[in-house]
């Protein structure tokens, strides 16, 4: 089994994250990957004021569910201060990948930009080598370990290892770290600070569609 690792086509083991630096209204739709610029309808609303002075970032959540028709948010509009972060995640099993499109340049899914982040929970082991599929030079090294569960103590510090996530910091040069190592089961997030747009795509989708 493939472990579908690419952040152009958002799956139930990903998330996309995207902070909002600037007060204003954010309107974004969520497509099928493939089809993803076949459509200019940007249904959904993120208003965003302008907060207050040295406030934490917060983060809020929308969950997507599949429909006939798409996908579509638990919250068609939200309301969030200047500097806070907007997660996506479909849990369903039974979904087509998809891409989050907003209707500002720095804020989509399948091109990461400024400010925004994506996540993957790795479910088998393996060496994931990932590189912007967009053929910038930035890359990485994912190595992931079978948690060799075989008592209850294996199985109860495992458990404990998978709240532990890892944090990648990403521009268009670099990856720090560029290498990791973690467990089945752990998530990676991988924060993307500037950028004129990238991707975090597993080297072997690419190579299959060569």
């Amino acid at each position: 089994m493939f472990d579908d690792f690419d952040s152009r086509a958002l799956r139930r083991t990903d998330c996309f994250g995207q902070r909002f630096m600037k007060p204003g209204t954010y309107r974004y739709g969520v497509f099928p990957a493939s089809g993803q610029h076949l459509s200019q309808e940007r249904p959904y609303v993120i208003k965003v004021d302008e907060g207050r002075p040295g406030q934490k970032m917060k983060q809020h959540n929308i969950m997507l569910s599949a429909t006939k028709g798409g996908f579509k948010p638990d919250k068609a509009e939200i309301g969030i201060d200047a500097g806070d972060m907007v997660v996506w995640n479909c849990p369903e099993k039974a979904m087509t990948p998809y891409a989050v499109v907003g209707d500002k340049e720095f804020f989509a899914s399948s091109r990461l930009v400024n400010e925004c982040g994506y996540s993957h929970a790795f479910g088998l082991p393996g060496e994931y080598r990932w590189v912007d599929a967009f053929g910038g030079p930035v890359g990485g090294v994912i190595r992931v370990r079978d948690p060799g569960v075989k008592t209850e103590a294996d199985l109860s510090k495992w458990r404990e290892t998978l709240a532990q996530g890892t944090l990648v910091m990403v521009d268009d040069q670099q990856a720090k770290p560029r290498e990791v190592d973690i467990m089945v089961g752990q998530t990676v997030f991988f924060a993307v600070t500037k950028s004129r747009g990238l991707s975090i795509t597993d080297e072997r989708l690419l190579e299959k569609r060569k």
